[in-house]
């Protein structure tokens, strides 16, 4: 299955922003949309992270323990992509050497990079001294979405804890959680948090979409700055955290904090 939303990185749009390829599933495409005013080359490769417990990706060359990587059963084609100003074109994805795969599940994610002008930076001359140089200084930049495959059933399960409200000058509302997962899959969805109030009336103060705990992490620390309503001083009542499916909305967790 795929995830339906997409992603943008400067002129660069990237539909969908992830991929999960499970059994009986083996062909997906992703779609690259040039917004910006110039044409723009794009090399696609693969790239390793791992996931730290703040959420943070740090690339690796070498799978953690109890980690697998995708890459060397995944083929991308087109591996470079040209696109003028508002045009698209589409990158297929395809699982190989299925034989090969072991019940878990194999991540790495797709890079897109774009290709600046060839000319050497700082290399051009101005038209008003020859011995001077100008220097024009071009930004580079990467996107990259996580590629999933899955085999065998999931035996992954997820709690909540260490739900703390803080309230400072500085940062505003903040609700501190942990999101924790134990098992053989990743877990991603989105987060709502509402708050209940002593006259019983409910309103939803956060949203968080599209948070997950990849393997073969178990913990992922999150701070979520929460929006008071009018009036409403988060004094007694209680919040409730629900994480559901990204796609489903089904309920992966849900926790209560007492105030």
């Amino acid at each position: 299955m795929s995830i339906n939303k997409t992603i943008a990185q400067g002129d660069l749009v990237i539909f969908p922003k992830r991929l999960v390829f499970e059994e009986g599933n083996r062909t997906q495409q992703i779609n690259l949309a040039n917004v910006g005013k110039d044409s723009a080359v794009y090399n696609v490769s693969f790239v390793e992270f791992r996931m730290n417990e703040s959420g943070g990706f740090e690339e690796i060359k070498e799978p953690d323990l109890g980690q697998q990587f995708a890459s060397p059963f995944l083929r991308l084609y087109p591996r470079q992509v040209t696109l003028a100003p508002n045009e698209s074109q589409t990158v297929k994805v395809q699982v190989i050497n299925t034989s090969k795969l072991q019940v878990g599940e194999y991540r790495s994610h797709l890079y897109f990079r774009a290709i600046k002008s060839s000319k050497p930076l700082g290399q051009e001359k101005t038209e008003g001294d020859p011995a001077a140089l100008s220097v024009k200084i071009e930004a580079v930049f990467g996107v990259s979405i996580a590629s999933i495959i899955r085999k065998g059933e999931s035996d992954t399960a997820v709690t909540l804890s260490g739900l703390e409200y803080v309230e400072t000058a500085e940062s505003g509302s903040v609700l501190n959680f942990d999101i924790n997962r134990n098992g053989n899959m990743s877990t991603y969805g989105d987060i709502t948090v509402s708050y209940n109030s002593p006259k019983n009336i409910v309103y939803e103060v956060g949203k968080i979409n599209g948070i997950g705990v990849y393997t073969p992490g178990t913990l992922r620390k999150n701070q979520m700055r929460l929006q008071k309503p009018e009036g409403v001083n988060f004094t007694g009542g209680k919040f409730k955290i629900v994480y559901t499916e990204n796609e489903s909305k089904e309920i992966i967790a849900e926790k209560e904090l007492n105030l």
